[in-house]
């Protein structure tokens, strides 16, 4: 998308943030947040009347979408850890071999200097694939108990556009970075992809033989629409 010049600056709760126009013919009136600035994509014919009016409308969600980007650039410069939920400090320490270990809520990253985020962030990351390898066997385990079909085995997933996946063979596959997500985000992914062991699609059935494996699903799929993202600060 071309660059525009600013065309109003709209109020919001954490302060001001540019509008760019950008005119070109299309259907709709197209909206994003990108870089800090909102650019708006209208057809020639829309008044400047009717923009003003679409941002009102959806100031709320420009709010915030505009936080979580932030959120997610601030995960970026000094990633935040999570286990299960359940938020982890760091701290960097001597050492000729880089490794970590957990005392208490402190993850000790040995043998990373400090300032060194990529670092950090590449053994934070090495210890949540580990947890996930320990745990995820255990919950899936209990909910394929709930299975007449039973799944030919399961894998870590480290796929960025999907939590989980199961194969015509019935091989489960399961994204690492759920780890870091509350314990029913998990229990929901994996529900779903046993789901799929007896409906390879997103039928009625299938959604109701998620929702009896795991009756509580519609909440933590919203969850995952809205926290998702932040998922994500771990490669």
């Amino acid at each position: 998308m071309k660059s525009a010049a600013v065309w109003r600056r709209l109020p919001l709760p954490d302060g001001e943030v540019e509008v760019r126009l950008i005119r070109r013919p299309r259907q709709s009136i197209g909206l994003r947040v990108r870089d800090g600035a909102v650019e708006l994509v209208a057809p020639p014919g829309v008044s400047e009347r009717r923009l003003g009016e679409v941002l009102e409308q959806r100031r709320d969600w420009i709010a915030g979408h505009l936080r979580r980007q932030r959120e997610l650039a601030a995960e970026r410069a000094a990633p935040v850890a999570s286990l299960q939920g359940q938020t982890l400090s760091w701290r960097c320490l001597p050492g000729q071999r880089r490794a970590v270990r957990r005392v208490g809520d402190v993850l000790q990253l040995c043998g990373v200097e400090e300032g060194d985020l990529d670092a950090a962030r590449a053994l934070i990351a090495r210890y949540l694939k580990r947890e996930a390898a320990l745990r995820y066997g255990e919950r899936l385990a209990h909910f394929a108990g709930l299975c007449r079909r039973q799944p030919a085995g399961w894998q870590l997933s480290s796929a960025r556009g999907r939590w989980g996946s199961c194969t015509a063979a019935g091989v489960i596959r399961l994204n690492w970075r759920l780890i870091q997500a509350p314990p029913a985000i998990l229990d929901y992914v994996i529900s779903h992809e046993l789901a799929h062991l007896e409906h390879m699609n997103h039928s009625a059935a299938f959604w109701a033989e998620t929702a009896r494996l795991y009756p509580d699903w519609q909440a933590a799929r919203r969850w995952l629409k809205q926290h998702g993202a932040g998922l994500f600060a771990f490669d």
